[in-house]
């Protein structure tokens, strides 16, 4: 297996600089004190929404992934094994115990005390996970491994508790059925690093590749998955509202749009 340097460089979309500053955003209907202000300068756009900088202090690492049940509660990841919680919007970040030094590129939350955190480790990749709001994190054994150059974990989402897949270098998919207790390895028909995956329900999934732009869809689960050429390369994020409704972004400004399950 052709490994590569773990420690690349991500572009981070709508989420940190590279400070390590978070981004909120408020509107004239949100809660006040939704956002703690460090500078009065923000970006509006035609809607008059404003994006306002939030520091998490107390760390100034890169942050990579973010996952937030409703409007107040949500955890960040990110370098140097880095894992912050709010429970104000964003008015105060506060660090969780750290269970890695190495990168963690993605988190998901289904509910306030329930998340998974993927990121590097030698050699099986890190897959952490929480069941009481990140007071603590257990690693999860994934099932697969490299023993020379490790593996990285990019990207996760859960559907609910038990349900959720994640994804990785070089075209990897695992999912779980059960919390994490066991991984199942699924297979795409690409080699494509793949940095982000959502599903809008159990069966209806789609991932993103960076390397070669590849957009992988699955109606079943993730039995079977579909390999989709796109226009741009370098895709790192994907949501949809639906089976058939979903947005990808990328680099270079790449907003691809669909509205018929891809």
């Amino acid at each position: 297996m052709k490994m590569t340097n773990p420690r690349i460089a991500l572009t981070i979309l709508s989420l940190a600089a590279s400070c390590g500053l978070v981004l909120a955003i408020h509107t004239g209907q949100a809660r006040s004190g939704a956002a703690a202000i460090a500078s009065n300068k923000g970006t509006r756009g035609s809607s008059g929404a404003q994006w306002h900088w939030q520091n998490p202090l107390p760390q100034g690492n890169n942050l990579r992934g973010a996952s937030f049940v409703d409007a107040n509660t949500g955890t960040i990841v990110g370098d140097a094994g880095i894992i912050l919680q709010t429970t104000n919007g964003g008015e105060q970040w506060n660090s969780q115990p750290t269970v890695t030094f190495n990168y963690l590129y993605g988190v998901s939350f289904t509910d306030a005390n329930t998340g998974t955190a993927v990121g590097y480790e030698n050699p099986d990749g890190m897959i952490l996970r929480t069941t009481d709001g990140g007071n603590s994190w257990v690693r999860q054994n994934s099932g697969i491994g490299d023993p020379f150059a490790g593996l990285n974990f990019f990207g996760v989402h859960f559907v609910n508790s038990n349900i959720g897949t994640l994804v990785g270098q070089e075209g990897i998919i695992l999912r779980t059925t059960d919390g994490g207790n066991n991984w199942a390895q699924q297979t795409a028909e690409t080699t494509d690093w793949l940095y982000a995956v959502h599903f809008s329900d159990e069966n209806h999934g789609t991932a993103v590749g960076f390397l070669e732009g590849k957009i992988v869809s699955t109606t079943d689960g993730g039995q079977n998955w579909s390999v989709q050429s796109s226009a741009a390369t370098g895709l790192l994020g994907v949501h949809f509202t639906d089976a058939n409704t979903g947005t990808v972004v990328g680099n270079d400004g790449a907003i691809l749009r669909t509205t018929d399950g891809g």
